[in-house]
């Protein structure tokens, strides 16, 4: 498999049949993760219509979908996560998940190899027909700029597969700022780790 695209799935926290179908793995809003009907094996291609995980237009061959179950009723502007909004027990869920498939199918964390749904248009070039997941995560007060929220994602996901430093604190309140600035400072760790 060559790459992650991480969404939200426009539901309910409940995972449906419908999320099913269409990701190899769903994130309730518990954290639980539900495997989805097609295998990852299923999207290596070539795809056989009906028996794939068909979550990315014009992308599925060598992607595994993963989706949050979230974000029934979001609007974008003005800005609302809807009575579903992506929870930190999912977040945390997503980084552990995207981190061991990382681990099980060789795939190096990148802008090009883990990214969101909202990434897939401006970093791959392949039109998505204006989807915005994931542009919000919790703590957010608004949508961000997709490679800026795919970079956060991104980062933790780095931290889990190779810790180097302790957990931020987190008593204070998460806002766009401060986790540009955790990112920052896991991307600082990275490079290190990388020249060393």
């Amino acid at each position: 498999m060559e790459r992650i695209i991480i969404h939200w799935s426009a539901g309910t926290h409940t995972v449906s049949a419908l999320d099913r179908q269409h990701y190899h793995y769903i994130i309730d809003d518990d954290g639980d993760v539900h495997a989805g009907d097609h295998p990852v094996s299923a999207n290596r291609g070539p795809l056989v219509s009906g028996r794939y995980a068909a979550h990315t237009l014009n992308c599925n061959t060598g992607s595994i979908g993963v989706a949050l179950a979230a974000m029934a009723g979001a609007v974008e502007r003005p800005f609302s996560a809807g009575r579903y909004p992506i929870t930190p027990a999912q977040v945390d869920a997503l980084v552990a998940l995207c981190a061991d498939l990382c681990r099980t199918y060789d795939i190096p964390v990148s802008r090009r190899t883990v990214l969101t749904h909202a990434e897939v248009q401006p970093t791959l070039g392949i039109t998505q027909r204006g989807k915005w997941d994931i542009t919000w995560l919790p703590g957010m007060a608004g949508p961000g700029a997709p490679v800026a929220v795919g970079d956060m994602i991104r980062a933790r996901i780095l931290a889990e597969l190779a810790p180097v430093s302790p957990v931020p604190n987190v008593a204070e309140p998460l806002t766009l700022e401060s986790l540009a600035a955790q990112v920052d400072a896991l991307a600082a760790d990275v490079a290190l780790l990388k020249g060393a």
